[in-house]
């Protein structure tokens, strides 16, 4: 993926990054209360928060960004424990905090 991103003109990598940032911005905050709580009422929008988030984070070369949100996802899909679904996001949050806004 890095090899296909780094071919692309800077002000397209640049729009990239700020659609990253406005996701990161809007879908970390509720990804950070569902792990908080473990509200099943959050649960079906964490899945696809995290889906985004792990698929964005590829394309801007977030790679271990990607991986955790995708080890989230796992863990959502297969009912494997909250807590560790938790301390992956609580992971996540600490690799994209400084795209919010």
């Amino acid at each position: 993926m890095r090899a296909a991103v780094s071919r692309l003109p800077e002000s397209a990598l640049a729009s990239l990054r700020e659609a990253f940032k406005d996701e990161v911005s809007e879908r970390l905050p509720r990804l950070r209360e569902a792990a908080r709580t473990l509200d099943p009422s959050l649960l079906g929008d964490a899945l696809r928060d995290v889906h985004t988030l792990g698929s964005s984070a590829y394309v801007v070369g977030e790679n271990q960004a990607a991986v955790t949100a995708r080890a989230a996802e796992a863990v959502l899909i297969d009912d494997g424990p909250l807590e560790m679904f938790a301390g992956l996001i609580a992971d996540l949050d600490k690799h994209l905090c400084d795209w919010v806004r």
